[in-house]
């Protein structure tokens, strides 16, 4: 895969991206359109799969749209026009990078889930395991977690969250984090942006396949509406 610096704002960039690629499609305000995978690069268009080969919704063409692109260490965000589709894929073109705090940030994706976190400047007490305290996450990326907590936390604390279960009927997962940010949200209960220690790829990439399958239920059911 290429090692290539991000294109400057403004650039066409196709060089970069490989077949395979995961991709998530969006609205110019982010809004979750599709996720897919690059299933052809010809003549400066990008096929983009749904990636469960899914219908997609019908789309005019010349439509603006979002599409970020999964590399192996990072993402890419480029703006881009829809020039073909059919029920399954839809070719883009255009592309051009975005701003570079985009390029940075993970795509974040909104859940409730309850879990336990614990805290690692905790010192034990008596030979007894450290303390796991109840949390909520409330959105989740390749890169971090929100969670709420009643515990008062603070920046800079290693947290332990274990068995998190992200997806129904699917294995749990542990993570590793630090506190980025903290703060109080309401009344006795705080906010808490906590970035993950690196993840081996296995795992992200699990993680990644989890995150895809809330965005595939959030589409179902505003489908269904």
């Amino acid at each position: 895969m290429s090692d290539a610096p991000a294109p400057k704002p403004g650039q066409t960039q196709t060089i970069e991206l490989q077949i395979g690629m995961v991709a998530e499609v969006m609205t110019p305000d982010n809004r979750l359109i599709y996720v897919g995978r690059i299933e052809k690069i010809q003549n400066g268009g990008i096929y983009i799969r749904e990636i469960n080969d899914d219908t997609l919704p019908m789309v005019l063409i010349n439509k603006p749209v979002k599409v970020r692109f999964y590399r192996e260490t990072d993402n890419i965000v480029l703006h881009a026009k829809v020039c073909g589709s059919t029920v399954k894929m839809w070719k883009v073109d255009r592309l051009q990078s975005t701003f570079v705090k985009e390029q940075r940030a993970f795509f974040r994706q909104s859940i409730s889930v309850n879990i336990e976190a614990r805290c690692g400047r905790r010192p034990s007490r008596g030979g007894m395991p450290k303390a796991f305290f109840p949390c909520q996450v409330l959105d989740i990326s390749a890169g971090g977690i929100l969670i709420n907590c009643a515990e008062p936390f603070a920046e800079g604390d290693r947290l332990v969250i274990a068995d998190a279960p992200l997806v129904a009927n699917a294995p749990t997962f542990n993570f590793s984090c630090q506190i980025r940010r903290a703060g109080e949200w309401k009344k006795g209960v705080s906010r808490y942006g906590c970035q993950f220690d690196s993840l081996n790829p296995k795992d992200q990439d699990r993680l990644l396949q989890a995150i895809f399958t809330i965005q595939r239920e959030e589409i179902r059911k505003r489908k269904a509406r």
